[in-house]
């Protein structure tokens, strides 16, 4: 169910292995991707368009959801009731070679694509096979036909979860919990519970790496080992784990402490990015790999896409890409990787309709300036003059914001919304390669008027 690029790579997956396949997608066919239905054209599958009929459904052996299905939708009510098994493309690649083959699973609210491609990155560069996939946006399907692994790193967000019923990762690796889908889980324990059940189906064979700083994610029941990873250390160095002292990462694995580096060495910004730093080096010492091979390649790291990447200097003003922002903790994150009154942010699209508080408070304590855009501009401007944050300067496009903040001088330009994409754009990927393209454009206005 679901033609996007996970439903594509499922298809192509089974109908290898003989399955007789049926691809079912609630959009018109008018509205789906032309390469999608081109690919799947190639693959000679039977589909369907405009609804989930009931003869898929009852016909089928085993269902294969898209994740961005909810659980209490209709087409799963209906799925369930002719008593079939919905499962995740997660799930069923963790069937087929999880004996085989160690699975990484990063979960968390924030933070998951960064530290998935930061412990692939530190894995591949040491020689191993251990790409990175899932929710990542490499389905994870698409690499199982490929050269053998050693590992897969795989991105596992909180809707595959809610349809695996036996994934159990040799590493699971929870990062933060802050409230987010609620809406798509049905309110906030559901989608804890979500997160909890990887960790509720790991052995005592397998490692559990906790984020420790984080309660609920501290107090979730697992029969794995658990390595806690913190940036409060407290006689950590004393017990298994990974840590912050003195400004240097360190980790303590089979009753020796070790130095990977210091915070200034990663090429990543941000208290967050400690946090993913610290979750990298508990998952890749768990994996085997020697200090030496952690810190190298640790230090080579840089920011993905869209979370909080520099894009360029302009008229002296550094402006930074941080489009994946689509909730106001990702954009707390922002605002604190700089110090206070020194910077100008960016915010504003769909608006999620989530509390708005916290945010303002931070953004009085480290932004200088606020340009708003899209949908939850007047929202979000009313939350901040209420707190006397005079700052305030909404505006009508993406380019009118860049060209404002470039002609402030008040310190980077930041765009982490804190709000979803489609009032204004496809998704936050085109938003924020729009973004960087104004930037670009500005760069050179500005290099050609010298």
């Amino acid at each position: 169910m679901g033609l996007g690029r996970s439903g594509l790579a499922a298809a192509a997956y089974l109908k290898r292995r003989g399955a007789q396949v049926v691809v079912s997608e609630s959009q018109p066919q008018d509205k789906v991707d032309a390469k999608h239905l081109t690919e799947l054209s190639k693959l000679g599958v039977e589909a369907e368009f405009g609804n989930h009929s009931d003869r898929a459904l009852s016909t089928a052996e085993i269902i294969l959801t898209s994740p961005g299905i909810k659980p209490k939708s209709d087409v799963i009510t209906r799925a369930r009731a002719f008593k079939k098994e919905v499962i995740s493309d997660v799930e069923l690649a963790f069937r087929e070679i999880g004996a085989q083959v160690p699975f990484i699973a990063i979960t968390g609210t924030n933070g998951k694509s960064t530290t998935t491609a930061l412990i692939s990155h530190i894995l591949e560069k040491s020689g191993r096979i251990a790409p990175a996939c899932g929710n990542i946006g490499v389905p994870i399907l698409s690499l199982l036909d490929g050269p053998p692994l050693d590992f897969l790193v795989v991105e596992v967000s909180s809707y595959q979860l809610e349809y695996c019923t036996t994934f159990a990762p040799q590493i699971g690796v929870w990062l933060n919990l802050t409230p987010d889908h609620l809406d798509w889980h049905g309110g906030l324990d559901p989608y804890i519970a979500a997160k909890r059940s990887m960790f509720s189906r790991m052995s005592v064979e397998n490692f559990a790496v906790y984020n420790f700083d984080d309660p609920v994610v501290a107090a979730t029941p697992t029969a794995a080992e658990v390595f806690p990873f913190s940036q409060m250390p407290d006689g950590q160095e004393q017990m298994q784990g990974a840590y912050v002292n003195d400004g240097f990462l360190c980790y303590n694995y089979n009753a020796r402490s070790r130095v990977v580096c210091h915070i200034n060495d990663l090429r990543i910004i941000g208290h967050h990015n400690i946090e993913n730093a610290l979750a990298a080096i508990s998952a890749t010492c768990l994996s085997g790999l020697s200090q030496k091979e952690i810190e190298t390649h640790l230090r080579t790291f840089k920011a993905l896409e869209h979370r909080l990447e520099y894009v360029d200097t302009v008229d002296g003003v550094e402006f930074y890409n941080d489009s994946k922002a689509t909730n106001t903790d990702s954009t707390i994150k922002a605002l604190q990787s700089f110090p206070e009154k020194s910077m100008v942010l960016i915010a504003g699209g769909k608006d999620k309709g989530t509390p708005l508080e916290d945010l303002v408070r931070y953004i009085r304590k480290h932004a200088q300036a606020v340009i708003l855009v899209g949908e939850a501009k007047d929202r979000f401007e009313t939350a901040l003059r209420s707190e006397k944050y005079e700052e305030v300067y909404p505006v009508a496009s993406m380019e009118e914001a860049v060209r404002l903040g470039g002609t402030m001088k008040k310190g980077p330009v930041v765009l982490s919304p804190a709000c979803a994409s489609f009032d204004m754009f496809k998704d936050f990927e085109d938003r924020g390669r729009v973004f960087k393209d104004l930037v670009r454009q500005r760069a050179r206005e500005v290099a050609s008027a010298r």
